[in-house]
């Protein structure tokens, strides 16, 4: 298995050192990787070129966590998702699907000041913008333009996005489920999630 994180896409390579991992789990900052505990398997970083020709460069990492049962009631829990880093600001957004691990909640968000999540924070269903099999999705906003620019079937329902729990936070995007997903195909995850960031304007 650890062949394949290190040959996902030419000039991305595996993260081998210890301490090297434990930089990446840093980067997820909040969930899924809250609370004690937490291993991170395996991850790859490399790095997206906009297609569009702006010549804008996006760090990426890809990464399985796996959380022993000291943290989650008894059992193992594993997950896998992208985080990609942007060299510019992007709006404040969670996604969060039905999950008994990983719940709606601002403290997720570290880019904002406090007293602006207090202030400015909404949540909203999801279910009246998707339609049925989201009637307990919950979406964490501050402009409620950004839920009408994402939370659309289109966009929400591409194949690697479908079931997962986005967060866009200060510079970063992340977007993760339950699971071991392969590095290919979190590959193609990382590139509908800078799809998804670049349908947003700049801010």
């Amino acid at each position: 298995m650890s062949e394949d994180w290190d040959n996902v896409r030419p000039g991305w390579t595996a993260v081998r050192k210890f301490n090297d991992r434990l930089d990446v789990k840093r980067r997820l900052r909040g969930q899924p990787a809250s609370g004690r505990g937490g291993n991170l398997r395996y991850a790859t970083v490399g790095e997206l070129v906009d297609p569009g020709g702006t010549g804008e460069r996006v760090e990426v990492v890809l990464w399985l966590l796996k959380q022993n049962s000291s943290t989650r009631g008894g059992h193992e829990l594993w997950s896998s998702g992208v985080v990609l880093t942007f060299p510019r600001t992007l709006p404040l957004f969670g996604f969060y699907p039905k999950s008994n691990y990983w719940k709606a909640t601002p403290a997720d968000f570290r880019s904002p000041p406090r007293d602006v999540l207090r202030r400015s924070l909404r949540e909203y269903p999801a279910l009246a913008a998707l339609g049925p099999g989201h009637e307990a999705t919950r979406v964490l906003v501050t402009d409620d333009w950004v839920f009408s620019a994402l939370v659309r079937p289109e966009i929400l329902g591409r194949p690697q996005l479908s079931g997962r729990h986005l967060r866009l936070d200060g510079n970063t995007a992340v977007a993760w489920a339950k699971g071991q997903t392969a590095p290919k195909m979190l590959e193609e995850l990382a590139i509908e999630l800078y799809d998804l960031a670049n349908l947003l304007p700049r801010i």
